[in-house]
């Protein structure tokens, strides 16, 4: 039992902490004034973290149309000719501790993004930076392109005609996307020596537009419990973390401004 009373607005701001703050449940139960040993701690805050959870699935899972993005694009992407962008995708690895008791598994985390071991996730943004679709978190080892594969059914709300601003891992996976929506990407070497001007001053318009993403996945990262090596014991909330984490992209201010 308890030793007093914990409301469950407390429970709420405990579990909120773990997220923000990565903190262990013996801490949580020292603030709270309760028994450090008391297994009930753990199981309360795990319950209100698939709350957080859940809140931040209905704040970035949203539906976009066109009257929507016509409304939101920003000037810079209009001064650019690219005012038919309805989405920046991007992929995030977040690294992990490192398991070692199943060698299956630890492969399986391998990321040869962060060369080390990870969980992955994509995550598609509005060129005002508005979060409105992000996968699940899965082993690292999983390529980009699988996952965009795997998500694309959830893809149809991105209107037909409109194009997405990628990076090269994504340059041939408008298939996967229900309207066949066109990536455009930096140009390819192919062979080549070097780029020509022109292709150098296009990759610049889109590496320069593309900070918008990546600024957005700064803003997931805000909570301390998907920052560094995440620990074990966390393995369990990486998906509320993820969905609470891209809500808070949306909490925050356009990152780009309207007009």
């Amino acid at each position: 039992s308890l030793d007093h009373p914990v409301t469950s607005f407390e429970w709420c701001l405990a579990a909120k902490m773990r997220i923000n703050c990565g903190m262990s449940y013996r801490t949580i139960a020292y603030i709270l004034g309760l028994n450090a040993e008391n297994s009930h701690v753990a199981d309360k805050v795990k319950w209100w973290v698939d709350r957080w959870g859940e809140a931040g699935e209905d704040l970035s899972i949203l539906d976009i149309n066109e009257e929507f993005l016509k409304a939101t694009c920003p000037q810079a992407f209009k001064d650019e000719g690219l005012d038919n962008v309805c989405a920046i995708p991007d992929g995030k690895d977040f690294k992990i501790f490192t398991p070692r008791k199943n060698t299956l598994f630890t492969r399986a985390c391998y990321s040869d993004k962060v060369h080390a071991s990870a969980v992955r996730c994509i995550s598609w943004c509005t060129p005002m930076g508005l979060s409105f679709e992000h996968t699940n978190l899965f082993l690292a080892r999983v390529s980009e392109k699988a996952l965009v594969e795997l998500w694309g059914p959830r893809l149809k709300k991105c209107p037909s005609g409109w194009v997405m601003l990628s990076d090269r891992g994504f340059w041939d996976t408008a298939r996967y996307y229900p309207n066949m929506n066109r990536q455009i990407t930096p140009k390819f070497l192919s062979g080549r020596g070097q780029f020509t001007a022109e292709e150098v001053s296009a990759d610049r318009t889109i590496c320069k537009l593309r900070y918008t993403c990546e600024v957005a996945f700064s803003r997931v990262t805000d909570s301390d419990g998907l920052k560094d090596v995440i620990p074990a014991s966390f393995y369990g909330m990486l998906d509320a973390m993820n969905h609470w984490g891209h809500a808070n992209v949306n909490i925050c201010r356009p990152l780009m401004p309207l007009n």
